[in-house]
């Protein structure tokens, strides 16, 4: 093999100079003129640098001791890293862009609103599609942790993408789309994009029903930086996509040209979940007649609570359609005594007391008594750069022996 193709870090700071800075590298690295890159955040006032080391010892640019495992990389991105240490996924340019044309609409040139931190999958799509499209994306200034996602920027943001094109399309994660809908501002600003990506995690069924009711055109996404983004749109797989599960519900496994090569500096974990049949995912779903993919759960997501079986996305999910609720994350600690302790962290728009009595109450009459949690009520859920609620964070928060946030 020739000498090894460069790996580059590319310093992301927060707000609208990130993407900005970010481009040029990635014009470079998808035409194969420039380097493989590794896009990084910087260290701000929100992105700890043990948060950027971990990025950086996952994806480990410039690292002579590890060339690339291949010279078809154009990218490596991290993982959320949300439960457990983040993984550089290895993504080649045609990996990259496999999905782009369907997303964008063949001949289209829609006019996309960056919402998402371009360092991770979501929002680093977020660009590749605005290149394709020819129109460089307008940037909310809270990109990244520079700000608080408001509705107020968001208004502004696609006011300017009107400015451009009748086609505004925006990614977001359920948070954001959540927030938005608490207000008219939002709710009248979405109802201008003709397409609203939501992915990053479990959208709630409730919400994106929510946001139908006011006419928004809302569109799930499901996949993972392993699979280039979201490769599965309100459940049915995007055309060369397929999504099978090993039972009923079962593992989901993924195949498709979006999927990665692997991961940077772990063979044997490459080897065990990408095979000759895809990427195996660590989802449990059940596929419909149809072809129709519904997320049930995670493969780790049960744990034995006075010996019965209880998983805490059924509780997260079951709070968070709670009238009251705008946003629930649920973890389980270990306690002193090696039994499992199950917390649910609130956002609500009333934060009368008496609503963690009815949030327990309204758990054990649906799931059971051995689900209540502990309930503990936050002004915001703890999010990582990336947009995902930190849940590492959150089982800190609950192992303390007040036990609140």
């Amino acid at each position: 093999m020739s000498a090894a193709k460069v790996l580059a870090r590319v310093p992301v700071p927060p707000g609208t100079d990130g993407p900005a800075r970010l481009l040029p590298a990635l014009v470079a690295a998808l035409d194969g003129s420039g380097p493989a890159i590794a896009p990084i955040p910087t260290v701000s006032a929100t992105v700890s640098n043990d948060y950027v080391m971990s990025l950086l010892a996952a994806v480990r640019p410039d690292d002579d001791q590890l060339p690339l495992e291949s010279d078809d990389v154009a990218a490596v991105l991290a993982t959320s890293g949300s439960t457990g240490a983040p993984r550089g996924v290895l993504l080649t340019g045609a990996q990259i862009t496999s999905m782009t044309s369907v997303v964008n609409g063949s001949g289209a040139a829609p006019q996309w609103i960056a919402a998402l931190p371009v360092t991770s999958m979501g929002g680093f799509n977020v660009l590749v599609r605005a290149l394709a499209a020819g129109r460089e994306p307008v940037v909310l200034p809270s990109i990244g942790g520079a700000g608080p996602f408001t509705e107020e920027a968001f208004e502004a943001a696609v006011q300017s993408a009107a400015t451009h094109s009748d086609d505004i399309r925006v990614a977001l994660v359920p948070a954001q789309l959540s927030r938005l809908l608490s207000g008219d501002r939002g709710i009248a600003a979405l109802q201008q994009c003709t397409a609203v990506l939501v992915g990053g995690a479990a959208t709630r069924p409730s919400l994106a029903a929510g946001a139908r009711d006011f006419g928004i055109a809302v569109i799930t996404t499901y996949g993972a930086t392993e699979t280039a983004g979201g490769c599965v749109f309100d459940g049915v797989p995007l055309p060369g996509v397929t999504v099978t599960a090993d039972g009923k519900p079962g593992v989901l496994t993924i195949a498709g040209p979006c999927v990665a090569l692997g991961y940077r500096g772990e063979p044997d974990l490459t080897r065990r979940t990408f095979t000759s049949a895809g990427y195996r995912t660590s989802d449990l779903g059940a596929i419909a007649a149809d072809g129709t993919v519904t997320i049930v759960g995670r493969v780790d997501d049960v744990v034995i609570i006075r010996g019965v079986n209880v998983s805490p996305h059924a509780v997260e999910r079951m709070i968070a359609d709670l009238p009251d609720v705008v946003s629930a994350a649920a973890v389980t600690v270990i306690r002193p005594e090696g039994e499992p302790s199950l917390h649910a962290f609130i956002e609500v728009r009333d934060t009368a007391p008496a609503i963690a009595a009815h949030i327990e109450a309204e758990v054990v009459r649906q799931l059971g008594a051995h689900a209540r949690p502990v309930v503990h009520h936050v002004e915001r859920l703890p999010h990582l750069p990336n947009g995902k609620v930190d849940r590492r964070l959150l089982q800190e928060w609950a192992a303390r022996p007040e036990g609140d946030g």
